[in-house]
């Protein structure tokens, strides 16, 4: 999962496999350690709310969103899902891959590019 933030802007990207997590099991989750101590958690979870939510508390962002939208966005061609909480914009993606990656990782169990198809 990609994590992307930029102003009041937040922007998730899921591959395949986590997609498929998501509607699966209700939740995906990645970390980033930046010492034995210190971790930042970004997780997505499936919700009973009719609306999705981010918040952060104690070095865990944490986006819930509706299963229906879970499922619905899992399940077809839907690339990603979109809300606005007061200023902070809200983004939940699926990742295509890049056309032209600097790594190969990078196109790792990503979603074929609509623009290369």
């Amino acid at each position: 999962m990609k994590l992307r933030v930029r102003h009041n802007f937040l922007r998730l990207r899921l591959t395949q496999g986590e997609v498929n997590q998501l509607r699966d099991t209700g939740s995906v989750q990645e970390a980033i350690e930046f010492s034995p101590d210190q971790h930042l958690t970004y997780r997505i979870e499936a919700s009973t709310d009719t609306d999705v939510h981010a918040q952060f508390h104690e070095g865990v962002v944490s986006v819930t969103i509706p299963s229906n939208s879970v499922n619905t966005w899992a399940n077809s061609q839907q690339v990603g899902i979109e809300a606005q909480q007061h200023t902070l914009r809200i983004a939940v993606e699926k990742d295509f891959a890049c056309i032209d990656p600097a790594d190969a990782e990078e196109n790792l169990d990503t979603f074929p590019n609509p623009k290369t198809c």
